[in-house]
């Protein structure tokens, strides 16, 4: 599964990697937090920052410690093996709107910042993305079955929305400074983006519990996609995530 998002959803999580780091002061200590393949580690390091990295999925982390060239340690929220106070800036790209507790989670991000550090998180918002619309198509297309998504109990849950978002992290005795959101185009060869709906989350999930003769409507279905999804080879969507910072109060 770690290969299956690399080569997919890995490259629509990137997109959000520029606003993450921009302007962040390159004299300190960076932790990503969910780093996945690593991508945010390594652009930082190219940036000039002291960048590490800290994902719960074995395989993931031994994917993403091999292309850093360097150990990830694994781990997640909201108990990280790391210090309080520890890192400059601390990053969470996706990760909070996939954790069983995001205000725990929160917390946890708050703890390993260091006092006047910085919080950067994104999340996905309420609306569903481009991709996710362009599958449930698909999926009504051939006939396909669809068991309820996991949810949060309502008292664990929060608005996935930048107010939402704004919301936890102040929850999380954090100062926030920005909440809004970002826009960029996701290009992604139509091949890769299979193997990312058929093996990754909620998407491969719902392909899993499909019959065979499903399956077969599926991809026959998702091979004939034209516009507004293809561009030749290649898929291509219009996303926009949440993003907020904040500050670690200094006393």
């Amino acid at each position: 599964m770690a290969q299956a998002y690399a080569c997919s959803f890995a490259g629509l999580c990137a997109g959000a990697i520029p606003t993450l780091l921009a302007g962040l002061p390159r004299d300190g200590r960076l932790l990503d937090v969910g780093c996945g393949t690593g991508a945010l580690v390594q652009a930082a390091r190219e940036a000039g920052h002291d960048a590490v990295g800290v994902e719960p999925d074995a395989e993931m982390a031994a994917l993403a410690s091999a292309a850093l060239g360097a150990d990830v340690v694994v781990g997640g929220l909201p108990d990280l093996p790391l210090a309080d106070d520890g890192f400059d800036a601390v990053t969470a790209s996706f990760v909070l709107n996939h954790v069983d507790d995001p205000r725990a989670g929160a917390r946890e991000l708050a703890r390993v910042a260091a006092p006047g550090g910085t919080v950067r998180a994104t999340i996905w918002g309420a609306t569903p993305p481009p991709q996710a619309a362009m599958w449930s198509g698909l999926l009504d297309a051939a006939g396909a079955t669809r068991s309820p998504s996991p949810r949060l109990p309502a008292d664990r849950d929060f608005e996935r929305s930048s107010h939402g978002l704004a919301g936890i992290l102040g929850e999380a005795g954090l100062a926030v400074t920005h909440a809004g959101t970002h826009g960029w185009r996701w290009r992604v060869p139509a091949d890769d983006l299979w193997e990312g709906l058929t093996s990754v989350g909620n998407f491969g999930a719902l392909w899993r519990e499909q019959t065979d003769d499903v399956r077969a409507r599926l991809r026959a279905a998702y091979d004939a996609l034209d516009a507004p999804w293809r561009d030749g080879p290649d898929l291509v969507f219009d996303v926009e995530c949440v993003v907020a910072e904040a500050r670690v109060p200094r006393s």
